[in-house]
């Protein structure tokens, strides 16, 4: 089997982090991997503890660990999060050197035994299957279903997940130029996709594909965005039925709430953190796959659930397009 190369960026959330590096030591296979830390530089001196605590922890892993290798990256200026040269971009940039496949995780996951084995099978099982974009480790929506007992997989993409996932570079990077440079969205859209996003993932997903058509510019590499670019290429992830990962980074360490966190946003941090993963050390995969969608239906018709489209998803369609066409309007006014 091929083990693809691990990277995680990092930088002052020493607890979170300590746990993460841990846990994947930990799994099945961890010794016959390669894992690359991005330790970025502290922006502020408010951060600068938690960097040093990690520093220094890295310094001891680096000579005694349970991994094939372990590579710390120490960046020399704070890169930052969400540009082109971002910790983690800088870390895909380099592995792509190294590798035609690679693991991600950010450093507040919790890893089951067996989550290496199920990154690193799914990777060599469906290499060569274009539908196919990554490898997800974490499992939003649990199968518990009996009809579906015989599968520990299934196919997804309503939610991409960053959450340990592992892909090929070649695919990204065919998304990459996609999205950035050729205005994939708005040069694809057909009012027919955005129905079928609509019937398969409801309104939310449907507002996100009319969101991406008509404000092309804001499209960075996120989540939600990975999801519409593979809804509208008809592509999927690959979810075990029982997660890999467990998420601990819903506080207010985190990035995304670094502003403050709702009771709203709190309550799900909490689930994330409470959520049930595989304990097995060991992974192979089984059953006839099946798509999140069917089995979706499935409980829909079960509970006589009626899936009509609503009110709300017309307001947030027409708002997109409005807004679109105003900020159109501006910039031919400064052109002119």
């Amino acid at each position: 089997m091929i083990y693809a190369p691990v990277i995680i960026p990092t930088l002052n959330r020493f607890s979170h982090f300590q746990k993460c590096l841990e846990s994947l030591e930990n799994c099945t296979g961890a010794d016959k991997t390669d894992v690359y830390i991005g330790l970025d530089f502290p922006p502020t001196e408010k951060y600068r503890k938690g960097w040093e605590d990690i520093d220094a922890y890295l310094r001891q892993k680096e000579t005694n660990n349970g991994f094939q290798s372990l590579t710390v990256i120490r960046r020399t200026e704070n890169c930052g999060v969400g540009n082109p040269n971002c910790n983690s971009a800088l870390l895909r940039k380099f592995i792509e050197t190294k590798s035609d496949r690679y693991i991600f995780s950010e450093d507040d996951n919790v890893f089951s035994p067996n989550f290496l084995e199920f990154i690193n099978k799914g990777l060599e099982k469906f290499k060569n299957d274009p539908s196919v974009f990554a490898i997800n480790g974490y499992c939003h929506y649990p199968i518990y279903d009996f009809k579906f007992k015989e599968n520990n997989y299934f196919f997804h993409n309503t939610d991409y997940s960053a959450w340990g996932f592992g892909t090929w570079i070649d695919k990204r990077q065919k998304l990459l130029e996609e999205i950035r440079t050729n205005h994939f969205f708005e040069k694809n859209f057909h009012w027919r996709t955005a129905y079928d996003i609509y019937k398969k993932h409801g309104s939310y997903r449907c507002a996100q594909y009319f969101a991406a058509a008509f404000n092309y510019g804001w499209m960075r590499m996120h989540d939600g965005n990975i999801s519409i670019y593979m809804q509208a290429k008809n592509m999927n992830v690959v979810v075990p039925t029982i997660s890999k990962v467990r998420n601990m980074g819903w506080t207010k360490q985190g990035q995304s709430f670094k502003n403050g966190i709702s009771s709203k946003y709190q309550k799900q941090g909490n689930k994330h953190a409470e959520q049930p993963i595989d304990t097995e050390k060991t992974f192979d995969y089984t059953g006839d796959p099946f798509t999140f969608y069917d089995y979706n239906n499935a409980i829909a018709a079960q509970n006589n659930v009626n899936n009509k489209p609503t009110w709300r998803l017309l307001i947030e369609i027409v708002s997109i397009i409005i807004k679109y066409y105003i900020k159109k309007v501006i910039r031919y006014k400064k052109v002119v």
